[in-house]
């Protein structure tokens, strides 16, 4: 099996600041100071520069020319404008990426599944949501189409918006389950091009759905734990 990547500096960085977000020590709406996170990350202001730039094309944060940079903040409606572009991308993304069928790149799914698996058993909701993140980086770059890969990227966020939200910290989700439907996913692309688009625009209807409901259900109710994933019974997949 292939090792993943040998992290650039960039993604070093870019990774720091995910995770900070995930773990909830920056909030939708904070400031992003390029000269503090030089001197309190230890690289140069232009890596910075070049991470936040990237989290910005992702939809993580929102870089204002010559004035700040923040973490993104999303309402309910941007959530389901996100889902509606997302259930026209990633749909196409898994047919292309079905019709390459690398297992070198699968073998790197793979891992970011078990990533994902080891986070949701030890109740880890920042690392879950890292693993999740980089699985679907991984899941783009199967496509091989740069134009596609480039318009996924867009709506990285999207499987995590919810915590650009304002309300809840964590939804009331079985990460167990969620983290083995990424499983299903993995196994389309492996029952060819059709069944992995089918699949994977079932597993973002249920996701949507529930994210949805329970940002509704939750809106302007108490944060829950924001270092824990939530155990609520849930069959949510996405």
């Amino acid at each position: 099996m292939k090792l993943l990547s040998t992290p650039t500096k960039v993604d070093q960085v870019r990774q720091a600041i995910l995770e900070q977000i995930f773990k909830r020590e920056l909030r939708p709406g904070d400031r992003l100071v390029e000269a503090r996170l030089a001197s309190d990350l230890g690289v140069a202001q232009a890596t910075i520069n070049s991470a936040l730039q990237d989290l910005h094309n992702q939809g993580v944060v929102t870089k204002v020319l010559n004035r700040s940079t923040n973490v993104s903040r999303y309402s309910h409606v941007e959530i389901e404008n996100l889902f509606a572009v997302r259930l026209v991308l990633e749909p196409a993304a898994a047919r292309a990426a079905s019709a390459n069928r690398e297992r070198l790149g699968i073998a790197e799914l793979e891992q970011h599944l078990d990533s994902m698996r080891a986070a949701a058993r030890t109740g880890n909701l920042a690392r879950f949501c890292f693993a999740d993140y980089s699985f679907h980086q991984q899941f783009f770059q199967l496509t091989r189409n740069p134009f596609l890969i480039q318009a996924c990227e867009a709506i990285a966020a999207a499987p995590f918006a919810y915590i650009l939200c304002d309300g809840r910290d964590t939804l009331p989700t079985d990460y167990v389950a969620l983290a083995e439907s990424h499983a299903d996913v993995i196994r389309s692309l492996e029952q060819g091009p059709d069944a992995a688009e089918r699949i994977v625009r079932a597993r973002i209807l249920e996701w949507r759905d529930h994210s949805i409901r329970s940002l509704e259900a939750y809106a302007g109710g108490p944060a829950s734990d924001p270092g824990a994933i939530g155990a609520e019974a849930s069959n949510a997949r996405g």
